[in-house]
Formats: structure tokens, sequence, C-alpha cells
């Protein structure tokens, strides 16, 4: 037996996960801060590496905000993915929170 999905429930769902990840990249990004010293030759890295992650992260409150779901996820998908490529690459600081980041060697 299959289950019919409706267009209403698959927006339903969009919605939710849209706040769901808004929501973790928010509290995410309260802890979050470049950890290399700005002498180092991977400081330039780490700030634009940061603005990527904010650009990315207001485009997809923009999409939110305007009711394109699909873009607001696919945005917040590309911010999260620089932030959490950063903190594994060590130029980004954070609390150590495992369920915000990866940390997996």
């Amino acid at each position: 037996m299959t289950t019919q999905h409706t267009d209403k429930d698959f927006s339903a769902a969009l919605e939710e996960k849209v706040l769901k990840y808004t929501e973790i990249e928010n509290r995410a990004l309260e802890v979050l801060s470049i950890s290399v010293p700005e002498n180092s030759l991977l400081y330039e890295f780490a700030k634009s590496s940061l603005e990527m992650v904010y650009s990315y992260f207001s485009d997809a409150k923009h999409f939110q905000e305007v009711g394109d779901l699909i873009n607001a996820l696919s945005c917040l998908n590309y911010s999260y993915g620089w932030l959490d490529s950063g903190v594994r690459l060590g130029i980004f600081k954070t609390d150590g929170d495992y369920r915000k980041f990866t940390f997996y060697k």
C-alpha cells in the first residue's frame, strides 16, 4: 500500500524544515567565531568563508519571506555547508556541540 502525499503535505513539511534549519543555524551562529589569528595566512580564507555563510543565510531568509521555500532550503544547505566545513577545517571556533557541528575525524 502506498501513501499518497498532497501538495499541502509537501508544503507543510517544507515549511517545517525551513523553520527548523533556520533555528539551528541561528543557534550555531551565536557561538561561531573565526579561530585563526588575523596575521595567519588562513584568516582571509576564514573571513571570506564566514561571509559566504552569512550571504547564503541572508538569501535563505529573503526566499523564506517571499514564500520561495525550495530556494530558502537550498540556501540554508549551502550556508550550513560552508559553516560546518569551516568548523571541520578548524578556521571557526564553536562551543563544541556535536549536534550543531561535524567534529568527527
